[in-house]
C-alpha cells in the first residue's frame, strides 16, 4: 500500500456529471475548446458571438475575454464597448495593455492552488485571443507548460476557449502537437459568407472531440452579436445561386399546381437548354422546391 496515493484516489461520487453544452454541438462546459483558421476568417467575431451568447442566455456567472492580439483602436472600430462591455454585467474584457504580468504569468496566477481550489472557477468562461500571444506555442516544452496550466484551470471549473491561427498552408493549426493532445475539443474554422456591416457565417469542422461535438455553421450578426445556427444549404450559396433560387421560388409561388422544367427555366428568363440553370435547378431540389415526375415531364412546385 502507498498511503499518499490511497489518500488522493478518485472516488465514484465525483463522477456524477453528464456533459453539458453552453452552446449546442459546439462548446462543452468545463472543457478546453480551440478553433483555428487563417487570418480573415472572422475568428474574433466568432469569439465575440460566443461571449454574447453565453452572457445573453445567463449561462455563466462571468465571461472573461483576454485579448492579447487586437489593438485598442480596433476594439473601438468594432464597437466592443456597445456590443459587449457596456451591455453585459457579467462580461469583463481584459486587454494586454492593462496586464501587470506576462500572459503566461497570468495563467500561472489563475492556476495557482490558492486561487483555483474548491472549484473556484465553476460557471465561468475564459476566452483567450490568441494562444500564440501567451507563449512560444511552437516550442514543445513551452506549449506543454501552457496546456498544463489551462488543464489545472479547467479542473477548477473553468470553460476555456482558445483562438489559434493556422500554419502556413492553412491545413492545420500553428503550434506544437502537445496542444492538440492536451485540449478536449478542436475545430477548424472557415468563413463561409460575409456581408459587410451585417453578418458573417462560419463553419466549424471538428478535428478533435471528447464530448460529442458536431460540425456546425453559425451566423453572427455583427451589429448585435446575435449568434444563431445557420442553415447548412443557404450559408454555402453564392449570390448567383441565391438569385436563381429566389427567382424560381417567386415563379412557383404564382403556380401552386406546379410547372414543368421547360416552363420553369423559361419563366425565370433562361433557355431550356442552359446547362448551368439546369444544374442549379437540380441542385436545390428538395431544399426549396420539389420535383415530381409525370411520365416524361418533371413537374416543379414549392415545398
Amino acid at each position: 500500500m502507498i498511503d499518499f496515493l490511497d489518500g488522493i484516489a478518485l472516488t465514484s461520487d465525483r463522477l456524477y456529471r453528464e456533459t453539458e453544452f453552453l452552446i449546442p454541438d459546439f462548446l462543452p462546459k468545463r472543457m478546453i475548446t480551440m478553433y483555428y483558421a487563417d487570418g480573415g476568417n472572422a475568428k474574433t467575431w466568432l469569439s465575440y458571438g460566443v461571449a454574447a451568447y453565453i452572457c445573453q442566455h445567463n449561462l455563466a456567472k462571468r465571461v472573461y475575454y483576454i485579448d492579447l492580439d487586437n489593438p485598442l483602436d480596433t476594439l473601438k472600430d468594432r464597437g466592443v464597448s456597445e456590443l459587449l462591455m457596456n451591455r453585459f454585467a457579467n462580461f469583463k474584457y481584459i486587454h494586454r495593455s492593462d496586464l501587470e504580468e506576462s500572459p503566461i504569468e497570468l495563467l500561472e496566477k489563475l492556476a495557482h492552488k490558492d486561487n483555483s481550489k474548491h472549484h473556484a472557477y465553476e460557471d465561468m468562461v475564459l476566452i483567450i485571443d490568441s494562444w500564440r500571444n501567451v507563449t512560444n506555442i511552437k516550442n514543445d516544452e513551452k506549449a506543454m507548460y501552457m496546456m498544463n496550466l489551462l488543464m489545472d484551470i479547467r479542473e477548477a471549473g473553468m470553460t476555456v476557449v482558445g483562438i489559434a491561427h493556422s500554419n502556413k498552408d492553412g491545413k492545420n493549426y500553428e503550434g506544437s502537437n502537445n496542444i492538440k493532445n492536451s485540449l478536449d475539443v478542436m475545430f477548424k474554422q472557415t468563413l463561409l459568407k460575409s456581408v459587410m456591416g451585417e453578418y458573417i457565417v462560419v463553419n466549424l469542422d471538428p478535428k478533435k472531440e471528447r464530448s460529442g461535438v458536431r460540425a456546425c455553421d453559425w451566423k453572427i450578426n455583427t451589429n448585435t452579436l446575435e449568434m444563431t445556427k445557420a442553415d447548412a444549404v443557404t450559408s454555402r450559396m453564392d449570390s448567383q445561386e441565391t438569385e436563381f433560387v429566389n427567382n424560381v421560388k417567386a415563379l412557383l409561388a404564382k403556380h401552386p399546381k406546379g410547372l414543368n422544367k421547360t416552363d420553369v427555366l423559361e419563366g425565370i428568363g433562361t433557355r431550356k437548354d442552359n446547362k448551368t440553370a439546369i444544374n442549379l435547378l437540380k441542385k436545390f431540389e428538395g431544399e426549396f422546391y420539389k420535383m415530381e415526375q409525370d411520365g416524361k415531364k418533371h413537374i416543379y412546385s414549392l415545398l
